[in-house]
């Protein structure tokens, strides 16, 4: 019997070619696109799976409130990880990992320029397991000046992982011995490339050698500045845990906080390591985090593709109905039940659904050079044949299957022999009000993503062209050797040279730059009425020519000045939006402390977006310090910019020859903040394309076979006297209503879920009216041309022909 379906399914298949390959082409687009988003969701969502007891390792993340601002961060406090491992038993084992700028490394005389550096405990991988290729986990970082590299960068170095260990590496300050080598996680939020140990900075700060890390200690429960993980003995024991914490908080935290008369609040969360990537609501994180938002449209849009192509199988079945209408009754007078025609139908929905899940594979491997260059990712067919990917694939057959060919066979297996044995004609019409139901929510899902591309789009203009507050174009920076006192005592000596380059109009140090996250810190402001109060702001530490260099404007006061000597160790800047939140009506004057810096008010810049578009501007203070880390900046004219490139790097070479050069344009550096935005563009844009080509396939071959249905009528109108445009009009009017209906409804959607995705940015494009009907009447353009092709043709035929047909 299954032999005897398989044979007459595969037969209709090849009697009915066109209708065939637009099912099968149709179901293997929407498979094809949906194996993708499978991909990159599955990847979302396992990070950090293939860590050892992952479901047992947690991360501490802070609150911190002062004067009613709430920030989030995923740092914590500097003695927290011993406390909570001292105090509380249900904790088996905590640690601290700190991470490190970018840094020059040599080995031997050769120097490297390396990042993905951190500073951890000894503790590190009792915590979080690592495969050790060389060394003991225990013993790798007890005491200062030791490392443990990863697999690659002991490769890199040394070209083989035996030949790293007790090899000395030089970094500015330090050398440090090679102690372990170890596999990196490829799917994990930790992206290591080497593990120093903490015992180094810790033995500075006790022999008075890292006076910055000693004052910023003093913070204390305020000092935000590890990561910190910890493991418990059960996970069962995490709600005793987190109550024990929160006890922590008002018996310990609280008091010191009163002791110290700060207006502040501290609480904890805890969060498991599993989900640390798809949390992109923290401040400082130790890695770009993915989106949840991201993960869940992706994962609606893979169902509707399915769904579209779905729709196409069950309208195009439903509207040959008349062709199988005897053979259903045939099989029924010759005893055939509808039970066994039901199993008839579903069977060769599933066979097409077969031969489409085999052709959407070739698809997908074709597909994902390309795709791999939309998301940044590495993915491989091959690397995700696992059981839960054939479980999926297994999934998809049947669900399309079953779906798509559901009601099909349910609707035709109803058909009485009686009624079909009389006429070659469907007995029943009302199958007409589903396949325009269904047309309506293809356009309507197509649309949405039309829309949804356009708006995404629309946002990444406004954002590239929006006035930021300062001029960022033509500016390269170049990245300062974190700790070479050397090369920052003589930088002044190579900045004069680059000023005397024709086409370098300015030159300026800073510690930080537009677009990077920067530093939040406890001050003591001066209020009003000449109070000390308590904040927490951001601070950019600058050099006094870089204001200046950026184009800021001031809207009172005046910039740092080096011909000022009280402008070195007692003055700052502030943006409006810190004169506006410190109430300053006379800002000039006010005073400000830092953590060993007193200093007044001597300018109020306007304000300008120092961090992404996400945000909105912030209070930020500006302090006239200079860094042996940073960045030097140079202001280049628009003449020769390749020349005057290799210039700078020509002179920085000669300057700082034990430095490898690392340089960027601070606009290149501005636009990458955005890259998530741009990929969920690029991959909306595809996946759009591809649901308005299945839905058009579909209405495609709807046309087709209405066109057929009424070849005969058609054949009488052009005798009659009707022109091909008439036809053509009368073919395409009822597909143009369903599509404007569709229209409708995807509109006030898009509309909706548009406005929640821009609520991501605190500055956002204006939803403008035009881009909906522009898109709307792109998509109606798109349907009634794919309907009027297939109209015309039928209009153009010989009315001869035509009423020989039937």
């Amino acid at each position: 019997m299954l032999k005897n379906y398989l044979k007459i399914a595969w037969r209709n298949l090849l009697r009915n070619p066109v209708y065939s390959a637009i099912n099968v082409v149709g179901l293997a687009t929407g498979i094809s696109a949906c194996l993708l988003i499978f991909l990159f969701v599955q990847h979302e969502l396992t990070y950090d799976r293939e860590i050892p007891n992952s479901q047992n390792i947690y991360r501490i993340v802070s609150n911190i409130n002062f004067q009613g601002k709430n920030d989030r961060f995923g740092l914590s406090p500097l003695p927290l990880a011993e406390h909570i491992k001292r105090e509380i038993p249900e904790v088996k084992q905590a640690t601290r990992l700190a991470t490190i700028d970018k840094q020059t490394i040599w080995v031997g005389q050769q120097p490297f320029m390396e990042d993905h550096l951190v500073f951890v405990d000894s503790t590190f991988f009792e915590v979080v397991p690592h495969t050790f290729l060389a060394g003991n986990p225990a013993t790798a970082l007890n005491g200062p000046r030791k490392i443990v590299l990863s697999e690659d960068l002991a490769l890199k170095f040394f070209g083989s992982v035996e030949d790293a260990m007790g090899q000395l590496l030089s970094f500015t300050r330090y050398t440090y011995t090679v102690t372990g080598v170890v596999k990196p996680y490829q799917h994990s939020h930790l992206q290591v490339n080497a593990f120093l140990s903490q015992a180094t900075r810790d033995e500075a700060i006790r022999l008075g050698k890292d006076p910055a890390g000693a004052a910023f200690a003093e913070s204390k429960w305020l000092a935000m500045a590890f990561y910190t993980y910890f493991t418990l003995h059960t996970p069962e024991s995490l709600p005793n845990f987190e109550e024990k914490l929160a006890g922590m908080v008002k018996n310990t935290i609280e008091p010191w906080i009163r002791e110290q008369q700060l207006s502040a609040t501290v609480n904890f969360e805890v969060q498991p390591i599993q989900e640390i990537h798809l949390d992109n609501s923290l401040e400082r994180d130790i890695s770009p985090s993915g989106n949840k938002a991201y993960v869940y449209i992706f994962s609606m849009v893979a169902l509707f593709l399915l769904l579209i192509a779905c729709i196409n199988y069950m309208n195009l079945a439903t509207a040959r109905s008349a062709k199988r209408a005897r053979e259903v009754g045939l099989r029924k007078v010759v005893g055939a039940d509808r039970y066994h025609i039901i199993k008839q139908f579903l069977g060769e929905s599933i066979l097409i659904t077969l031969v489409s899940l085999i052709l959407a594979l070739a698809m997908t491997e074709l597909s994902i050079p390309l795709f791999n260059q939309l998301t940044d990712k590495q993915f491989t067919l091959s690397s995700f044949l696992n059981l839960e990917f054939i479980l999926t694939l297994l999934g998809i057959l049947l669900f399309v299957g079953l779906a798509a060919g559901s009601y099909p066979a349910f609707f035709l297996s109803g058909f009485r022999p009686v009624e079909v044995l009389k006429s070659d004609k469907s007995p029943r019409s009302g199958n007409s009000w589903l396949r325009r139901t269904l047309v309506v929510l293809q356009f309507t899902i197509s649309l949405v993503l039309i829309i949804g591309t356009a708006v995404v789009y629309s946002q990444l203009q406004f954002i590239k062209n929006k006035n930021l507050g300062f001029d960022k174009e033509q500016v390269l920076a170049i990245d300062l050797p974190v700790g070479d006192t050397t090369v920052a005592r003589h930088l002044s000596v190579v900045m004069e040279q680059l000023k005397q380059h024709p086409n370098i109009t300015a030159v300026a140090q800073t510690g930080n730059i537009p677009g990077e996250d920067l530093g939040r810190i406890l001050v003591l402001a001066e209020d009003k009425d000449g109070r000390e109060l308590d904040k927490t702001m951001n601070v950019m530490f600058v050099e006094p020519g870089f204001l200046r260099l950026l184009g800021i404007d001031f809207v009172e006061g005046r910039g740092f000045d080096k011909s000022i000597p009280s402008d070195e160790k007692g003055a700052v800047i502030i943006n409006q939006a810190a004169a506006k939140w410190l109430e300053y009506d006379k800002p000039l004057g006010k005073r400000i402390k830092l953590i060993d810096y007193d200093a007044k008010v001597i300018g109020v810049t306007e304000d300008f977006n120092y961090a992404t578009l996400h945000s909105p501007i912030e209070p930020l203070i500006i302090v006239p310090v200079k860094h042996s880390n940073g960045y030097l900046l140079t202001k280049i004219q628009g003449k020769d910019m390749a020349k005057t490139v290799a210039f700078i790097e020509r002179q920085w070479k000669a300057f700082a020859p034990k430095h490898p050069v690392e340089s960027f344009f601070l606009d290149d550096f501005f636009d990458q903040q955005y890259k998530a935005e741009e990929k969920m563009l690029a991959i909306f844009g595809y996946f759009a394309i591809l649901t308005i080509l299945i839905a058009c396939l579909g209405l495609f071959g709807l046309a087709s076979f209405t066109a057929e249905q009424r070849t005969k009528e058609i054949g009488i109108r052009k005798v009659l006297g009707s022109t091909v445009w008439e036809i053509v009009l009368l073919l395409s009017k009822d597909f143009a209503l369903l599509v404007l209906v569709a229209i409708a409804l995807a509109l006030p959607l898009a509309w909706l879920g548009m406005q929640y995705w821009l609520q991501d940015f605190a500055y956002q494009v204006q939803l403008s009216v035009w881009l909906f009907v522009l898109a709307s009447l792109g998509a109606l353009v798109i349907a009634l041309t794919t309907v009027g092709i297939q109209a015309a043709r039928a209009a153009l035929l010989n009315p001869i022909q035509a009423l020989r047909s039937e």
